[in-house]
């Protein structure tokens, strides 16, 4: 039987969200693209980790950034958040004028080159006047599981003797950022109750998707 129950987790889950330290995908700092799920779990400790895709300003122009929030009764890390940079590209050299924007674009994820066909990128020009976010979105949409957490990168955030016990590419993600919101706090959203249940009992079929789906990066965009 587990040392914790459901109410501890979401106890623990809505007093991040009041820190403002439980994500939401409507950051005013940087745009998410993809995110991703993953729990962990034995019998005297639980870890939640929510992992996101990101296009983050930085001085260099609009940088791809993983970030992964970390939540649980033992993790090891001290920080909300850590982030890494898992893909390279030329930033700054991929300018809005069509004929500077070279053919060919090339890609490092993971120290593993990849060759894009600037042709093939879907423009979204309400959303930006540059290619970077396009570029970002097309690289997940084609590389996406290479650029999310490696099991190194997780095991840096949760220790190794808590197992993997369930992982969601789509759930209903709470409105953290909208108190006026029905599901302002995890605890309020179905999704993260069953994720609750399904860390304190081990079951992953105790999750079963109920509510919308809302982790796509066109239901939070702000622009």
């Amino acid at each position: 039987m587990a040392n914790f129950t459901t109410e501890n987790i979401l106890d623990y889950l809505d007093k991040a969200a009041g820190n403002l330290d439980f994500p939401g995908f409507d950051n005013m700092n940087y745009d998410m693209v993809t995110a991703r799920l993953t729990g962990f779990r034995n019998d005297r400790d639980w870890a939640l980790t929510i992992e996101q895709v990101v296009s983050w300003y930085s001085l260099n122009g609009v940088e791809p950034v993983l970030t992964i929030s970390g939540f649980g009764s033992r993790l090891l890390i001290n920080e909300p958040f850590v982030t890494y940079f898992p893909v390279k590209y030329p930033l700054g050299e991929l300018e809005d004028n069509q004929e500077e924007i070279p053919k060919s674009i090339f890609i490092t994820i993971r120290d593993e080159q990849f060759t894009i066909n600037s042709n093939e990128i879907e423009r979204n020009p309400h959303l930006s006047d540059y290619i970077d976010f396009d570029l970002i979105i097309h690289l997940v949409n084609r590389y996406r599981a290479r650029i999310l957490a490696s099991e190194i990168e997780f095991r840096e955030i949760v220790p190794a003797e808590l197992s993997q016990i369930i992982q969601l590419d789509n759930w209903h993600h709470p409105d953290v950022y909208n108190s006026n919101s029905e599901f302002y706090l995890p605890s309020r959203t179905k999704s993260m109750q069953m994720i609750a249940e399904v860390l304190v009992s081990g079951k992953p079929e105790l999750y079963q998707p109920c509510e919308e789906n809302n982790v796509d990066w066109r239901k939070w965009i702000i622009k």
